[in-house]
């Protein structure tokens, strides 16, 4: 009904034209005296006729109507699939639709090109500065292994050298963020999923940031499992080096526990039969699985915490935070990155914390069978 209000306005001004010339033909035959009933029986055929018209014409307006709402929701196919014209002015209309959508496709053309020169430049960048880096770490063990030989470990000058290890690591960190992140934007991945022994995943991470827990005298708990979980190895352990590296940022005191385990489909944040949480189906075969486990990772530690109203925007791209403001180096992509990674990766992510007595960042693996071939 609402779309036949919508068509009698659109032809409300030819009704009253032709309604305009009824009238006039109306009086011209009673002047000439023509009897009534012929006068009648002519406007009945002319208001048949009308009513024909009128009809056929809703229904190739229903057509049209329907034939654009299906362009709309597939709008990138519009060129291929827009109707013959009937009028000069639709002819012109979809002329400038193919102009416009030319020029989106060069644009986006544009786009693609200058974001994939600059994914190779930066990661030409990532490449080239490892260089420098692994050099300068190289003559920083030389010396701290020098003066170990004749002082003591409280010495001032091994004192700046430990904390020149410490910024040369800061910025070996920044460096990989800088390079995943241009990987993460980039159309195409290099995702490779598969079974993974999760201890093989979080041990290298532990290794990675030994020295910063011995700098910072901070305590590690973590006890190996022999649980394997479908992911990416690479980006996950990208993912768990973030977590702690914020661990040991903002930890003062006490210590870190990495806690891995099997739970129930209970525990787990998603539900397998509903479907807006199950982003993970775009890479498993969802009718040949079940999620009646999942592999949790744990990350806790002792930290100063996150307040109350920064915890609902920690993972929001370049948001720093309380913390963050009050650390100038914090730039607000760590956790960001995170998120992205595990959304991709079809895992979930959750983050508990109190301020002032630290923060719970947790891991979910849907416990699934690797699709097979």
């Amino acid at each position: 009904m609402k779309n036949f209000r919508a068509y009698i306005r659109e032809i409300a001004r030819w009704l009253a034209v032709i309604l305009f010339l009824a009238l006039v033909m109306t009086a011209t035959m009673l002047l000439n005296e023509i009897p009534v009933y012929e006068i009648g029986y002519g406007m009945l055929l002319c208001l048949f006729v009308a009513v024909a018209a009128v009809c056929i014409g809703y229904g190739r307006h229903c057509e049209s109507f329907r034939q654009l709402e299906e362009l709309r929701k597939n709008i990138a196919v519009v060129q291929n699939e827009m109707k013959e014209p009937e009028y000069m002015y639709e002819t012109h209309y979809q002329d400038c639709i193919n102009i416009l959508v030319h020029e989106k496709d060069r644009l986006e053309n544009e786009r693609m090109s200058c974001q994939q020169d600059m994914t190779a430049y930066y990661s030409m960048w990532v490449h080239q500065i490892k260089t420098p880096i692994a050099a300068l770490k190289i003559l920083i063990d030389e010396e701290i292994n020098t003066y170990l030989d004749d002082m003591e470990e409280n010495d001032i000058r091994v004192t700046n050298i430990r904390q020149k290890q410490n910024e040369l690591f800061r910025i070996e960190q920044y460096v990989d963020m800088a390079l995943q992140y241009t990987r993460l934007g980039a159309e195409t991945n290099d995702f490779v999923f598969e079974d993974v022994m999760i201890d093989e995943v979080i041990k290298p991470s532990i290794h990675k940031y030994a020295k910063q827990f011995i700098y910072k005298q901070l305590r590690l708990t973590y006890t190996p499992q022999d649980i394997t979980a479908v992911t990416d190895k690479k980006w996950l352990g990208f993912v768990i080096d973030q977590l702690l590296s914020n661990a040991v940022k903002y930890t003062k005191q006490g210590g870190v526990t990495i806690y891995v385990s099997r739970s129930e489909q209970a525990n787990y944040p998603g539900n397998c039969e509903d479907e807006t949480t199950t982003d993970w189906k775009h890479w498993y075969d969802k009718e040949n699985i079940t999620c009646e486990e999942s592999v949790r990772i744990i990350i806790e530690d002792t930290g100063i915490g996150i307040s109350a109203e920064d915890l609902p925007r920690v993972c929001e791209k370049g948001y720093t935070g309380y913390n963050g403001h009050a650390d100038k180096y914090s730039t607000g992509i760590g956790l960001y990155l995170c998120q992205a990674i595990l959304d991709k990766l079809g895992h979930s992510f959750l983050i508990t914390s109190e301020q002032g007595r630290g923060t719970k960042a947790e891991i979910v693996l849907p416990l699934v069978p690797l699709l097979k071939k």
